[in-house]
Parts: structure tokens; sequence; C-alpha cells
């Protein structure tokens, strides 16, 4: 016998059964109309797909914008490939269009066919097919028929300005440096199918300047036997960074092989004692506080610089004598005016993975009581405070991009807007006073040597923490450096002149033009030089990119290596030449 509610039952289990067949199959069918098979090496996360009459384009998200330098030589680029792929279960009407398809892609019919009978859902029929064959088999419109844009991210200065720079993973997402502060701004798209567009990002450094710094900071690391060390320059009066090097670097197309506790930019690690400054402050405020009649002529009280101790484990470098460095006495309110200069907080620099140091509330009142308290800070801080005690004790904020792109930060990079009370005491004379008392022409203004107290010497086993702080001209400062060197097993004070040459450095970029005056002078030299294509072959991707870009003119870049062939060709008039395509191998 059956119950009738069994009979229910059943029914109920047999509707239930039905709806889950009909769900399935209709699922199977988005499936089909859309999935990517994986042995086809195409990452189906990586494609974003835009329907338009019948016509579909696949293109990759790791179409960014470009990165320059202030004189528009690249730093990063876009190296883009189109592929043609088809869909054989959605084609129609195949011989109506075959020939023609045949004929674009430079293909003979009997492969064509060949391929189109394969029973993948997925067939790419060409790899690195042209921007004119591309528009081409776009005008045809034929239904299954995709055109694929993949964008690879090209560094051609290799590990130049890499821990500035930082890299993006394989989803075109910045993951580190600029990269990844601006990463709104360089993956923003026009929605163009063929000629993607996105936002470019003018740095403030310069390609020549960094190069020096870089060639420069690896000279002292491999004298003074250190393991790592960062040189920035900057401008005293806008925070522009004008060189930023950091050492250990990376090739930013294969960070992966380095180990990721090496992928830092030293310059913003706050493990900087401040014994460099203190001094400095110190005699500042001294000087602020002698009545007129007590202060000597300069001419009486300037000292030569030179190497003096401090104590067990700490010597400095400056004009003053070792007795005047002993009567050292932290004055009352120097945490205030060291919060005053931005110690203890965020610079605000434009990069990520900055540290804020850390700052006493009140430090002791004995002999180099602070320099032995947890004071420390980053490179960048020490840097920032420097300049506002040589240029009219102002704090700016620096920053790697020269453009306004504030819009475009990622949460927590911008400064918070924090207002730095200037520091009262502090004139313009008594800055004046000390700009004069600071000039060295040969070398740093202030140098620090710090290793653990419980050696009297450095070694491979107390090594050493060195910074040098500088600034150029002597009487009017544009430009200021520091150069942090880490894990010093060689005393500076052995290797005489390895300090002294990062000021040759700072010499050469008060010559760039600052703000917008290198777009001026670039412009008019590019009037004057270029009126037609200029001859590209044999040149390498990095001298054309150059070229073209000084130009003004946009690239089209296929493959790496020597530039083989360019279109339009040398000597084309450039009236209303936009775009340069250049075929490297």
């Amino acid at each position: 016998m059956i119950f009738p509610y069994k009979k229910k039952k059943i029914s109920f289990l047999f509707s239930l059964l039905s709806l889950a067949v009909i769900a399935a199959a209709f699922v199977g069918c988005l499936w089909q109309g859309n999935a990517v098979n994986s042995e086809d090496d195409i990452d189906s996360s990586m494609l974003c797909q835009q329907q338009n009459t019948g016509y579909y384009s696949q293109q990759s998200p790791l179409d960014r914008g470009m990165i320059l330098d202030r004189t528009g030589a690249i730093f990063v680029a876009n190296q883009k490939k189109i592929s043609i792929l088809a869909r054989p279960s959605r084609l129609r009407q195949v011989d109506d269009w075959l020939a023609e398809v045949s004929e674009i892609l430079d293909l003979d019919l009997p492969t064509l066919k060949d391929m189109l009978a394969d029973e993948q859902d997925l067939i790419c029929l060409k790899d690195c097919i042209s921007e004119e064959q591309g528009r081409k088999l776009k005008d045809m419109q034929v239904r299954g028929l995709e055109i694929l844009e993949q964008y690879k991210r090209v560094y051609p200065c290799n590990s130049l300005a890499s821990p500035v720079l930082g890299f993006v993973d394989q989803g075109g997402r910045g993951l580190e440096g600029i990269e990844y502060t601006y990463d709104s701004l360089l993956r923003q798209t026009k929605g163009s199918q063929i000629y993607p567009g996105r936002q470019d990002l003018t740095l403030a450094l310069s390609k020549d300047i960094q190069s020096s710094a870089e060639k420069e900071l690896d000279r002292q690391i491999k004298r003074l036997k250190a393991e790592k060390g960062c040189f920035v320059i900057m401008g005293v009066e806008n925070g522009e960074i004008l060189a930023l090097a950091s050492k250990p670097s990376w090739d930013p197309e294969r960070f992966w092989e380095i180990s990721e506790r090496n992928i830092i930019n030293y310059s913003l690690q706050d493990n900087v004692d401040l014994m460099i400054l203190v001094p400095l402050l110190n005699w500042m405020f001294e000087q602020s506080e002698l009545q007129k009649s007590e202060i000597l002529p300069l001419g009486k009280t300037a000292h030569q610089c030179q190497w003096e101790v401090l104590d067990k484990g700490m010597v400095l470098w400056s004009p003053w004598t070792e007795k005047e460095l002993k009567d050292i006495v932290p004055y009352n309110d120097i945490s205030r005016d060291l919060w005053g200069l931005g110690f203890g907080q965020f610079t605000g620099i434009d990069l990520p993975g900055e540290g804020r140091g850390s700052l006493p509330s009140a430090p002791a009142g004995l002999r180099n009581s602070l320099l032995r308290q947890a004071v420390t800070a980053s490179p960048i801080q020490i840097l920032r405070a420097f300049s506002a005690l040589i240029n009219k004790n102002i704090l700016v904020t620096p920053h790697v991009a020269l453009q306004s792109t504030d819009e475009f930060l990622i949460p927590g990079s911008s400064a918070n807007d924090q207002k730095h009370a200037p520091i009262s005491w502090l004139t313009e004379e008594l800055i004046h006073k000390s700009l004069r008392k600071l000039a060295v022409r040969g070398g740093p203004s202030l140098a620090s040597i710090r290793w653990n107290e419980q050696s009297d010497q450095i070694s491979n086993q107390f090594p050493a923490q060195v910074t040098a702080l500088g600034f150029w001209p002597e009487r009017s400062p544009k430009v200021s450096y520091i150069v942090l060197l880490d894990g010093v097993k060689i005393d500076p004070r052995e290797r005489r002149g390895t300090l002294g040459r990062s000021l040759v450095v700072a010499k050469q970029a008060v010559q760039i033009p600052l703000k917008d005056e290198w777009r001026t002078v670039k412009t008019e030299e590019a009037e004057r030089q270029f009126s037609t294509m200029p001859n590209l072959k044999g040149k390498s991707v990095r001298q054309a990119l150059d070229i073209l870009q000084s130009m003004g003119i946009y690239t089209e870049l296929k493959g790496v290596g020597t530039v083989i062939a360019q279109k339009p060709e040398s000597g084309i008039p450039l009236n209303g030449v936009k775009t340069c395509s250049i075929t490297c191998e």
C-alpha cells in the first residue's frame, strides 16, 4: 500500500529534480558561451569583454599610463600585443568572409579552415597582428571573431629608480612604489578598443641625475663595505625629489626573484638616529639666546669641518670643536621644535611604506642624553627638517610626482594637512648665519657615524650607520641632499673623500630647471631640432622611445631589442603625425 502523503512527496521530488535539470542546462549554455579553454594559455580573469553590434573586443587590464621623468624621458611604458581569436561555435556563413580574413592575416586558406574545424571553444588564429590588421577585422564585424589586446609593463631603464617606480602584478595592479600610489590614475582608460586611452604620469625625477646618484651610492657602498643605503636630492623650496637612489634595487619585470625583505625603499625607513641634526639645532638655539653684544663676528667663530668624537660609538663631522660639541645640553623645548620640524609624523611623500619615527615627550637635560634615547627618523624626514633650517623656516612636503595628482593618491598616501608652526626663534638672520657656518665646498656640511658602544671601533661584528647632509649653492641653497649607509664595515675616516663625492651630483641637480620651466625648454629644443621624422632604425628601444617622447609623438611598440622598422618612415614631414609604430627584435 502506498500512503497519500508519500505520493505527494514523490511528486514533489520529481518536480524538484526537473527544475534542477532545467537550471543545469541553462547554466551549461551560459558557460558554453563564455568559458575560455585554459589550455589556450589565456587567463580568463584578465579579459574584459565588450559587445558592440556582434563584435567582441577583449582587453587586458595591463593597459596603464606611461611614467616619465621631468624631461619626458620614459621610465615605464607598455608593450602591446594584439591577437585574433575565434569561437567556432558562434561563427556563421564562414565561406562569405573566410577568404578576406585569410588575406588580412596572411594565412593560407586551407590552414585557416583546419584551425576553424577544431572543436575547442576558443582558438587563437594569429598572435602579434598589426594595428591595421586589427582595424580591418573590426570593420568586418564577424560574430565569433574576437580581438585580444594584451599589454606587458616594460621598464626600458631596467633597475634604475626601481624602489621609486615599484611594479605591477599580472592583473595590472600596482603593488609597490609610484605604480601603487597612483594606481587609479595609471589604470584610467577611455574605452577605445584599438587605441586604449590612459593617463601618463610625469615625475620630478631626472633620469640623468637619478643615474648619477645610483652610481655614486654604489661607489660609496662598495668603498665602505656597506650592506644598504640611500641617496636623496630634493629641491629645498618646493620639495621636488630630483633623485632618490636606494640599494639594493631590483628588476621591476622580475621582482619576484628578489627576497621580499629586500624590496624596501630605505629613504622611508625610520631607523636613523638624529645625532646629525641635534648639534645644529642646539647651536642655532644658543645663538638666538645671545645678546647682540655677545655674538662674535662669524669670521672669528668659523671652523673648518672635522671629525670629532662625541662619545663611545658616536662621531660627528661638523664645523664645531670638540669642546663645543661636548657642551651640548638639549634645551627645554627641543622636543617641541623637533615636532615642529616634522619628526614623529609622516612627511606626506607620495610613496608607500613611510615610517613616522619616534620622538620622546621630554628629553633629559644631560649632556648627549638626547643622543642616547630612542629618537629615530627616516632619511626623508631628516632631509626635510634640514631643508627647513637652511631655507626660511619652511617645511615642504616631499613629492615624486611633478604634476598635481592628489585626487589619484591611494588613501593614506597624501599629507594629512598637518599644520607645522614655524620655530619662533628661527630668524632669517640666524638662518643666514647658519648657512655660512655650514658652507663646505668639497663635501657634506654634516655627517655622523654611529655604532654599538660595546666596541671601540667599527668592524664586521659591529657595523656602523653613516649619515651625511649637504646643500648647494652655499649661499642660496636650491637643493639639499642626504646619504645614508647602513651596515658599514669600514670607517669613513679611513676612506677620505668617500662622502664628499655626493656634492658633485647635487651640483649637477642644481642645473635642472624647476617647476614648468623644463616644458618650455624641451618644446623649444624639439621645434628647432625636429621638423621631419628621424631615422630610428638601429637604435635601442630606450633611445627610440626617448626621441619620440621628446617630440611629443605617441609610440606603438612591437617587440623588444633594436628597431628594425618604423612607420612613418624617416624623412616624412611631421605635420599632423601623432603616432609612430616601431618594430624591434
